[in-house]
């Protein structure tokens, strides 16, 4: 069998089991906290790899986190999957496979970032123009806002100003944020309404 005719197998039957893969995935709020909050032992050891012997939050956090940003996006692929299926990757599977959706990447890459001891990163899952979800991390670095989303090619420094800069400029496939739907991370989870 050639792989357009298994992917369109596979898409078939996670599409027929969508209903019980949904209620299997279903997080409570408590339990998508625990997503981000840096304690997983594939995060931890992940971490170590890009955190020095002495390091510290206030000296070397940015430095790691550039480096970590970096691989994430270069090593990780981003798939943009389209399915009626809701689920969540752990990062040892992520690490694994070395591919996941948007909200994977950008929980996966939040962990990492309390990993390294910011309290600040939340996951951000907004509603673009074109009414479809995307997410990324949002964060401060000293003075500054820092917007870090990993399912595109961008610079470090590409969504580092102020917020209100940051989300006039940003867009993810030519598409800008319409709203914010949700943010979390270990701390708070906050759900916008209209």
């Amino acid at each position: 069998m050639n792989s357009e005719n298994e992917i369109k197998l596979c898409k078939y039957l996670l599409e027929k089991y969508a209903d019980i893969i949904n209620e299997r995935e279903k997080r409570t709020i408590g339990e998508i906290k625990g997503l981000v909050d840096g304690n997983d032992l594939s995060i931890q050891s992940f971490v170590e790899d890009f955190k020095g012997a002495a390091y510290s939050f206030q000296n070397d956090y940015e430095k790691a986190l550039r480096t970590a940003f970096d691989f994430v996006k270069k090593e990780i692929n981003f798939v943009d999957a389209e399915l009626n299926v809701n689920y969540w990757l752990a990062p040892r599977e992520i690490l694994e496979l070395k591919v996941a959706d948007d909200e994977d990447l950008a929980v996966f890459l939040c962990a990492v970032m309390k990993a390294l001891g910011d309290d600040k990163a939340e996951v951000i899952i907004a509603e673009l123009d074109n009414l479809r979800t995307h997410a990324f991390v949002l964060t401060e670095l000293g003075e500054k806002a820092l917007l870090l989303d990993p399912a595109q090619e961008h610079s470090f420094e590409d969504y580092l100003d102020t917020k209100v800069e940051i989300l006039k400029k940003y867009a993810f496939q030519k598409q800008k944020i319409k709203r914010f739907l949700y943010r979390f991370n270990s701390e708070k989870y906050e759900q916008f309404l209209e």
